[in-house]
């Protein structure tokens, strides 16, 4: 089964974009749209995410073969890959398994380290606690997640990636058993054993510590032509937190 995507624009070049853990493609409509004119945008929904399969098997191997897969079956060639938080890290994978491939990748605001100290863990452990058979409104999930979660653009995410099936029944938009099981081999497991020699640019926000100056030598290592940028006045969601910055940044880089 080929990953769904939503694609915007209808030039030669095409761009996909990958999200981050537990979010989908729709969360990057906003920057697809500013920049169709110029490229093909393809947003993706990575396995376990979005309208993409669901399964209990999902590492970086096998989501690897997930975007072979949906180039090969959209003939595309010398794609541009772009990928924030865990979509970052799959195209760091992917790229230094297949590294004929991309003519060029985007890292957003994640490194090739083992990330152990991220308190994602414990979000998982307050999702599963979610009972969408006593909550059945947003606020009520917003109510509930505020006694474990203070920060609001946190619990505006989750708010964003719950809908509604068609009995009116509320549900998060991911399979949360399927990244569960695999946490450990998608955050807090070091990238590496590989080289990408092509153009490379590394994002990363002036207030977030996803990649501090100690990591510049292992991304480095694996990425050798990569150009490391610090975006102003933003945390981890760079997109969000500074779109013009964000927006100036790659489009240097494209061209």
């Amino acid at each position: 089964m080929v990953l769904h995507s939503n694609i915007f624009g209808e030039k030669k070049q095409s761009i996909l974009i990958f999200h981050g853990l537990f979010g989908n493609g729709e969360n990057w409509i906003t920057f697809a749209k500013k920049i169709s004119d110029n490229y093909k945008i393809h947003l993706l929904d990575l396995r376990n995410h979005g309208k993409s399969i669901f399964s209990e098997k999902m590492d970086y191997d096998i989501i690897s073969k997930d975007i072979l897969d949906y180039i090969n079956y959209h003939k595309l060639y010398d794609p541009i890959l772009l990928g924030h938080s865990m979509g970052g890290r799959a195209i760091m994978y992917f790229s230094i398994k297949y590294p004929l491939i991309p003519k060029k990748i985007i890292i957003v605001d994640i490194s090739p380290k083992a990330y152990i100290d991220i308190d994602q863990k414990n979000i998982i452990h307050i999702l599963k606690k979610v009972d969408f058979n006593i909550i059945k409104t947003r606020k009520s999930l917003d109510l509930f997640l505020k006694k474990k979660i203070s920060d609001i653009k946190i619990r505006s995410f989750f708010l964003k990636c719950t809908h509604r099936k068609k009995n009116g029944k509320l549900y998060f938009n991911f399979f949360l058993l399927g990244i569960e099981k695999n946490y450990e081999f998608l955050i807090r497991k070091e990238i590496k054993n590989g080289l990408f020699n092509g153009p490379t640019l590394f994002l990363r926000g002036e207030y977030s510590n996803y990649i501090i100056d100690k990591d510049f030598n292992s991304i480095k290592k694996l990425f050798p032509n990569a150009k490391i940028v610090t975006i102003k006045k933003a945390n981890h969601w760079i997109h969000i937190d500074n779109p013009i910055d964000f927006y100036k940044e790659i489009c240097i880089f494209l061209n």
